[in-house]
This record gives C-alpha cells, structure tokens and sequence, in this order.
C-alpha cells in the first residue's frame, strides 16, 4: 500500500514558498485512478452546469489544444471525441485532471480546463502573463518566480515534471471556485472541520508549449496526527506563515484557532 501523500509534504523548517520539482510521468498521472468514475462524472456535471466558468481559450490557441489531445490520444487513455472535436473542454470531460496550457513564446496562460480550482478563478487567469499570474501570489515571484520562468520556458516536448502545492480547508469539497462560496475558515473552526487540501501538479512540454495537469487530494487534518512529527511540522507551517500568504490562502482569520486546535490533541501514533 503507497504511503500517504501527506508523510514527504513539508520539508523541515518554517514556511517558505519551494519549487522542488522532481522528474514526472505522465502517463501515471494522468491515467484514470478513481475505479468508480465519480471524479469524471463530477467534472462533467461542473462543465454542463458552469462551461463559462471551468473552461477558457484564447484566439489561436488551437494548435497547443492539438497539441495537448496528441499527449492524451498517444498515451492511449483517451479516444477522440465522438464528434471528432478536439476542444479542450472535450477533452476535459475524458480526463481526470484539471488542465492548464501555457504558451512559451508569450509566456500567456493559453487555455484552461479546471473543475476543482483551489480558491481562484481560471478563466481570469486566461490571456495573462506568467508574471500577471504569480504577482497575486504575496511572496513568490522575489522568491522562486525566476525559477519558474526559466523551468517552462525550457520544458521541451515529452519531458515531464511533478511537484505539489498545498492549504487548508473548512470542507472536502473540490470545487472551491470563489463563485461557490464555500464557508471560508475563521477562529471558530474546529478540529473536524479542518483538511488538508493539496495540489498534485505535472507539467509536461507539448510543442509551443506547457500543459499543467492538476489533481486535487485531500484529507482530515487530524489524520495527520497519527505521525507526530509531521503533526508538529504541519503546526511549525502554519505558526511561521506570513500574514499576507495567510490572507492568499484564506487562513488569515483562522491562525490562531488552528493552532489552539492542533495543540489541544494529543498526536496519537510513533514517530
């Protein structure tokens, strides 16, 4: 049995944003991992119920699109669309992950096919510059914004790498688009509402361009309890976040209650 996601999560120390990538495979990645086909019959309620809101090209996108439906169809776990439409929203429909495609010769985030945003709106960040993207972001571009530039403008065709992004949530839900209004955390919070919300991202070189697959996987917060050290490492993260990260990822409020969560029970497992 694979180890939970969660034990290898968070390096030692305070928080710091990290760029970490590690070699990928993509045909892993995005090869169907729910047996019960309820992931892919969530994603096609999202794209009939909310198109506008999941699913934005730019003009002339089509050719990266292409290139994306190439990976899928040579990968061998999709077939082309019974209409013969290689759209990405077609496409989104086949596939579990969340898509994004950036051009590499504008820098322009190309397209986007995402289901379960984690807090943010993907058809906003259509049509803007990398630089646009991560300026939102509090912290990352002096920190690791170079090195993400330099990374994707040199991905090159089947080339694949993998790293992972993380927060915390009131709910399990995937969908946490802003429109949703899921209940955002606060002091209040209890120990039962929190989880763990963690984006499994890939990036893989198509030509032209980057196509960025994202899968969501998330967990109770107390389960992380079973290993203390991860326990008090998890608490180390949240008590040295900067107040603006806090605020980017919606935990401004909740800091404190967390906290007072966390060391009010007892890690229950060895080290």
């Amino acid at each position: 049995m694979n180890e939970p996601f969660w034990k290898k999560l968070f390096a030692p120390g305070g928080f710091e944003w990290a760029f970490r990538m590690r070699k990928g495979d993509a045909g892993e990645f995005f090869s169907q991992q729910d047996g019960s086909g309820e992931l892919l019959r969530a994603r096609r309620r999202s794209l009939d119920a909310y198109p506008e809101r999941h699913v934005a090209t730019m003009p002339g996108s089509a050719a990266l699109i292409d290139g994306v439906w190439d990976v899928a169809l040579g990968l061998g776990q999709v077939e082309n669309s019974a209409n013969g439409s290689r759209d990405l929203a077609a496409l989104s429909r086949l596939w579990e992950a969340d898509l994004l495609v950036m051009d590499q010769e504008t820098k322009k985030v190309a397209a986007a096919a995402v289901c379960f945003p984690s807090s943010w709106d993907p058809a906003g960040a259509v049509g803007k510059i990398l630089d646009e993207v991560h300026g939102v972001v509090p912290r990352l571009n002096p920190q690791i914004g170079t090195m993400i530039d330099r990374f994707l403008e040199k991905l090159s065709p089947g080339k694949s790498y993998c790293r992972e992004n993380w927060s915390f949530t009131r709910t399990a839900d995937l969908d946490y688009h802003p429109e949703v209004g899921r209940r955002r955390l606060d002091d209040s919070v209890t120990l039962d509402e929190l989880f763990l919300r963690v984006e499994h991202q890939l990036f893989t070189g198509i030509p032209g361009g980057v196509l960025m697959g994202i899968r969501i996987e998330v967990c109770p917060l107390v389960d992380l309890a079973t290993v203390p050290g991860v326990w008090r490492l998890t608490a180390e993260k949240i008590r040295t976040m900067p107040e603006d990260v806090a605020r980017y990822k919606s935990m401004d409020a909740a800091i404190e209650g967390m906290l007072r969560e966390m060391e009010a029970f007892q890690p229950t497992g060895g080290e």
